[in-house]
């Protein structure tokens, strides 16, 4: 399984259009190589380098199988069109919240993308203690993708 994502590669720095710095938006994110036997996909990012321990950044599932994107600027609501569902994010709200560390050094950002081979049974805006027991056990294949940005 791969995953691409528009304007960096794993281990490159995030756009300034992707972070607090800039816009915002969250980036365009494909696709491909998605295993036999899923039934949806699931979005995490997350930063391990966040002052007060782990800040989660953007929750997504119910990515349909035969969908091969998410667009830039994917819009912060707790349901999109074709089921998609959006968690709520650590800065307390739906959908993709952008890199913003304080200064000092560079964070990690973790873009993890997962084939399941269930739907998860949870609420639109559900946080992450929610959406990692729902997909725990149901990771068929998953692929990371770490982002850098600091300030």
């Amino acid at each position: 399984m791969e995953m691409i994502i528009d304007g960096f590669k794993d281990g490159e720095f995030i756009p300034r259009r992707n972070t607090c710095d800039g816009p915002g938006l969250s980036p365009e994110i494909s696709w491909r190589g998605i295993p036999a036997g899923a039934k949806s996909l699931a979005l995490l990012m997350d930063d391990p380098d966040a002052p007060r321990g782990l800040f989660t950044h953007w929750i997504i599932w119910n990515i349909p199988v035969s969908a091969f994107r998410l667009p830039a600027g994917t819009a912060r609501k707790a349901e999109l069109p074709n089921g998609i569902m959006q968690g709520v994010n650590s800065g307390g709200a739906y959908g993709y919240y952008p890199s913003c560390p304080p200064p000092g050094p560079v964070h990690h950002y973790r873009y993890r993308l997962m084939a399941l081979d269930a739907v998860p049974v949870l609420n639109p805006g559900a946080g992450r203690e929610q959406f990692d027991r729902a997909v725990s056990g149901h990771v068929l294949a998953e692929v990371l993708v770490t982002g850098l940005y600091g300030r």
